[in-house]
């Protein structure tokens, strides 16, 4: 029965991650925008500190994956950046209250930059171009502010997912017992 709990956490997670994907790779890069939020990296962040660190690795392990698949670059890259910054999010469950929305702003802003220079570090740095600054004026704090606004709209139905996902774990505890 708790396989049945895991595969059904697993499905919701996996179809949210899909039409975040959807709405992130087909519909955003539309918009007259200069740069596009990741959504992807919003949900990675909040799976990660609203359910721990393995929730956090295997939803940005999926996500990265999901990008790896239809980006073309270096395959795995993104896979590893997404789940070590799922993993990382993880750690900030303990501190994670649902009422307050200055935790899951900030991690994300946070999350964000990180995600920034790691992008920055595989696919500039290594092809000699170092104008680090330059790519954090121009490219990161845009996507930065567009993805901390994204955060605050996407937060709500984010948190609501986490309270069903934990309402179907309880109904199964109080079953059991």
């Amino acid at each position: 029965m708790k396989a049945v709990y895991y595969i059904l956490r697993g499905g919701i997670i996996f179809i949210a991650l899909i039409l975040i994907f959807i709405l992130q790779t087909a519909i955003l890069p539309h918009l007259s925008l200069n740069c596009t939020p990741n959504l992807m990296l919003i949900m990675v962040s909040m799976m990660g500190f609203m359910r721990g660190r393995k929730t956090g690795a295997f939803t940005g392990l999926v996500a990265g994956l999901m990008l790896d698949l239809f980006s073309g670059l270096l395959f795995g890259t993104y896979s590893l950046i997404y789940m070590l910054l799922g993993y990382l999010n993880g750690f900030f469950r303990k501190i994670y209250f649902g009422d307050s929305i200055r935790l899951p702003v900030l991690l994300t802003a946070a999350t964000d930059l990180i995600y920034g220079f790691m992008i920055y570090g595989v696919f500039f740095l290594f092809k000699g171009k170092t104008d680090v600054w330059y790519y954090f004026l121009n490219v990161m704090m845009p996507e930065m502010v567009l993805t901390v606004i994204c955060a605050l709209v996407l937060y709500f139905p984010v948190y609501h997912l986490n309270n069903l996902l934990d309402s179907i774990r309880n109904r199964r505890e109080r079953r059991i017992a």
